[in-house]
């Protein structure tokens, strides 16, 4: 724009007016003249940006501007964005907040890859596997995944020698959801017929499912989002180990049972439920009374290590899948010992007809015509694919190998601690919990000898142990029924203020590795045995040294200790914001509340 041409000139106004302007024009031109120069400020605030960000794209992030500026504290989209460089150094440094995968024994899914598996991951990335009429070779990859994941538990061949039915899913939750809709209209077919219901009248009829008290979250998802009944039976942890009793979890069902969910390796300690007896007990019940319940299994974990341990000749001491004539579907998380990425998930059904079909969609606004089994759409064919990947890339031996390394690391770190004593009193540390070393996932599960009056439980071992940087899961032994919505022992032996801990041996635990966590764990416990008055007894002597501190600076270096202690619901962020006498300083903590960072 040319501004002169533009700007009123105050010699021409003044001839005309006899020699003087007017107000109102000068302060146009002055209006004018502090607008153009705001543009111009503008534009040269917006070059020497400009200069900055070319000078720094050639720089090092570290050497850039934005190293200096604090970008991780944008609750918008900034103004102007960073190199990419930058941006993948910026989230470097937050993922440096995080734990180390691979000590993470709390977990169970897949943290290790190949560089070719990676490719594979980032070249499904760009496909949206719900549209078949686009990319129908990745379907068809997607569909040979599920047939030999359906070939490994002995589905029943399809007719026609076609695909097995099943999906592809975002991890096992996505998965057990599926199952339970299927199982749940299936229900209330039959319901309906069995009692002259109409459509809309049997919608009003609530169904129930009946599972261990040991289910995993995706359970609660069912009952809560779909309407459905839980009726749990709770295992004892002793004797049995968590595998819960086949004929109390039966004795639960009634006609308005949609089936019975068996898990094969519950997450607290990677026992299995015994399917094989579960279907015994059906079998039986829907004989006398003539009803259609099925069974689900729940193999989130114990998917990709039951087959391979009965390969092994070390399997379950009967079928635990579609050889048992009950079991109406089945699924796993592939990205826990399946080695997928995370994200992975499968559900192979027995039938399509009156089971699957009834969570069937018919898609055609894409191009073309196909179904779909799942509750996403549109999705990364990452999962699919690096499943695949997998399945050839190790094969049944590989599996197998892979699983028998695993029982064995689990083998060692399980003795080890046996053999642990308490040296004051004579003795053991622990009492184990899993299932030992055949026949139940790669998982140890043990407590604190309850005989021995430590003062420190399971949980404050966990934090004093991440210390160290091995994380571990301790669990209180409680949950919250979503029944009654009160909170209750999870066993029938064990009260809800008891606790254990688990490590998860996945495949990057490896022996070299077990043995430095079990030498950190024997460091951690002389460091427990040492803290006079434990944990408990820490945290309250940290709260009362900030009560007596009155300053800001005293406060703001008491909350580096503290950063997440809470009053109720209210985090203490300033001196003065509530009563000092009223600072209390959290029991169960997270990682970033772990008081003793400079003492363990």
């Amino acid at each position: 724009m040319d501004h002169q041409s533009k700007r009123p000139r105050l010699e021409e106004r003044d001839g005309e007016n006899g020699g003087g302007g007017t107000t109102d024009e000068k302060d146009v031109v002055i209006a004018t003249l502090v607008a153009e120069t705001q543009a111009l400020k503008d534009t040269v605030a917006q070059l020497k940006r400009q200069v900055e960000h070319d000078r720094d794209a050639s720089l090092t992030y570290y050497a850039s501007h934005a190293a200096s500026e604090n970008n991780w504290a944008h609750q918008g989209i900034p103004q102007k964005g960073l190199p990419a460089k930058f941006v993948s150094n910026l989230i470097g440094d937050v993922h440096l907040g995080d734990f180390n995968p691979r000590l993470n024994t709390s977990s169970y899914v897949n943290v290790v890859s190949e560089e070719e598996e990676r490719r594979v991951a980032t070249m499904g990335a760009e496909i949206n596997i719900a549209d078949a009429s686009v990319y129908p070779a990745s379907i068809e990859l997607h569909n040979k995944t599920v047939n030999m994941i359906a070939n490994l538990w002995h589905a029943p061949e399809p007719a026609g020698r076609g695909d097995f039915t099943g999906a592809g899913t975002v991890g096992s939750t996505e998965a057990c959801l599926l199952a339970g809709l299927a199982l749940k209209f299936r229900w209330r077919k039959w319901y309906a017929a069995c009692h002259g219901l109409s459509d809309e009248d049997v919608v009003a009829v609530r169904p129930n499912l009946v599972i261990s008290s040991c289910y995993q979250a995706a359970w609660e998802k069912l009952f809560r989002y779909f309407d459905v009944e839980a009726k749990l039976a709770k295992p004892n942890l002793v004797t049995d180990k968590m595998a819960v009793d086949a004929k109390k979890l039966v004795e639960l069902c009634d006609e308005k049972t949609i089936g019975v969910v068996g898990i094969l390796g519950n997450h607290y300690n990677g026992m299995y439920d015994p399917v094989w007896d579960i279907n015994a007990e059906v079998e039986k019940l829907n004989k006398e009374k003539g009803w259609q319940i099925g069974i689900h299994v729940d193999a989130a974990s114990g998917g990709f290590i039951a087959p391979f341990q009965e390969m092994s000749g070390k399997g379950t001491p009967a079928p635990f899948d579609f050889r048992l004539p009950n079991v109406l579907s089945m699924s796993a998380s592939g990205h826990k010992f399946g080695e997928s990425i995370c994200g992975t998930g499968w559900i192979v059904f027995r039938q399509r007809e009156d089971l699957a079909e009834h969570i069937a969609v018919t898609v055609t606004y894409l191009g073309g015509s196909s179904d779909s089994l799942t509750l996403n759409f549109s999705r990364p064919a990452s999962g699919p694919y690096v499943q695949f990947y997998k399945l050839l890339r190790l094969g049944k031996e590989g599996y197998m190998q892979k699983v028998e390394n695993q029982m064995k690391t689990a083998a060692y770190i399980r003795h080890f601690i046996s053999e642990l004593v308490h040296a004051p009193t004579g003795k053991k540390r622990f009492q184990l919990l899993d299932g030992g070393n055949e026949r139940c996932l790669p998982v140890v599960s043990a407590r604190l000898n309850p005989e021995i009056s430590l003062h420190y439980n399971d949980i404050d071992m966990q934090h004093a142990l991440s210390e160290s940087h091995w994380y571990v899961s301790g669990y209180s032994l409680g949950f919250e029924n979503p029944a009654s919505e009160e909170f209750e022992d999870l066993f029938t032996d064990a009260d809800q203020s008891e606790s254990m801990f688990r490590i998860v041996v996945k495949s990057n635990l490896t022996r070299s590795l077990a043995e430095d966590l079990t030498t950190k764990l024997v460091e951690t416990l002389e460091v427990l045995d040492s803290m006079d008055g434990g944990y408990e007894s820490l945290r309250s002597k940290m709260a009362g040294s900030v009560r007596r501190k009155s300053s800001l600076q005293s406060v703001a270096a008491a909350a580096m200790l503290l950063p997440q202690t809470k009053i109720g619901d209210r985090r203490l962020s300033s001196p003065g914001s509530e009563r000092s006498g009223s600072w209390v300083a959290p029991y169960k903590t997270s990682k970033t509340t772990i008081v003793t960072q400079h003492i363990c």
